[in-house]
């Protein structure tokens, strides 16, 4: 057993991942080595194939166990899965170089990989005033801002995959208070950073347009009812919703604009939301000051 083997192991157990989850996590990351070499590696993310039996007979374990473990690491974010009907499952290793950042990294060819000319390594070098732009299957193509390089000639930044989606969650969770669980799904159905980016800027744009119609309606008190920090009941039911509207446009082919069909939803959403929330408050009033509550007081005989 390697040293880099071993070492992946423990980074496993020290997220918190049982045993058994721990050891099918370092042998898919283990397989990533090889496919590093054979040069495996789409939209920026290692990637290995493997048979559950396989996993199973490796591991010593039942087939249900591996397909349980399996949940476990997608939910964790250690492995995004690409599921194949008649074939092995795809999966993608997103904190493959960060676990590994000892071996270098090798280009993707056509022959091996099976991969566009357009795809790049999981680690690109960006110099001054490189645009990057991320693309996702369904969505329409976004342009994400200029990184500033700085002005010394010939300085190259190697910025990976994975660091620009960890930025952008971070950004997410500190700037926008998103909650975890929000985060996660849109992480766990979310290709690349682009796809990422797409989601969270719909439910800015639709938040803060609903604000806008509301307050020049003269409901000014929109603008606390969709503050995350203030409505707790907000994020909980926008990640349930913007979960079953990600299956929904992932699965209807009917819908072809997806990210009107979610704008226009998330519209209601946020208006619905609002009058949830200006109902609970009204209520609240009434109820601290004792109107609506005329009890009788009943003096008894001693």
């Amino acid at each position: 057993m390697n040293n880099q083997f071993t070492k992946n192991f423990g980074a496993f157990e020290d997220d918190g991942l049982n045993p058994t989850a721990s050891s099918v996590a370092t042998h898919l990351y283990d397989y990533g080595n090889l496919s590093v070499k054979n040069g495996w590696i789409k939209d920026g993310m290692v990637f290995v194939k493997c048979m559950r039996e396989s996993l199973a007979e490796k591991i010593n374990v039942s087939v249900d166990t591996i397909t349980r473990t399996l949940r476990v690491l997608e939910d964790k974010g250690w492995i995004i899965v690409k599921r194949q009907r008649n074939a092995a499952n795809i999966y993608f290793l997103p904190k493959y170089y960060d676990l590994n950042s000892d071996i270098k990294q090798q280009n993707a060819t056509l022959e091996n990989a099976n991969c566009n000319q357009s795809q790049t390594n999981f680690k690109q070098s960006y110099t001054n005033e490189t645009d990057v732009t991320c693309k996702s299957s369904k969505n329409k193509q976004i342009e994400m801002p200029k990184t500033k390089i700085g002005n010394e000639e010939n300085k190259q930044v190697k910025i990976s995959g994975f660091d620009r989606m960890q930025n952008l969650v971070d950004s997410l969770k500190q700037k926008a208070c998103f909650g975890h669980d929000l985060i996660n799904i849109l992480v766990k159905y979310s290709e690349n950073t682009g796809v990422l980016y797409n989601y969270a800027k719909l439910i800015f744009k639709a938040k803060k347009t609903v604000i806008a119609k509301l307050v020049q309606n003269g409901k000014p008190e929109a603008k606390d009812a969709l503050r995350f920090e203030n409505n707790i009941s907000l994020m909980p039911e926008l990640t349930d919703f913007m979960k079953s509207l990600i299956i929904k446009t992932r699965c209807t082919k009917s819908i072809k604009n997806v990210a009107g069909y979610i704008t226009k939803s998330l519209h209601e959403f946020f208006k619905d939301a609002v009058g949830g929330y200006m109902s609970i408050e009204r209520h609240a009033k009434l109820v601290k000051n004792n109107k609506g509550f005329n009890i009788p007081i009943i003096k008894l005989d001693k």
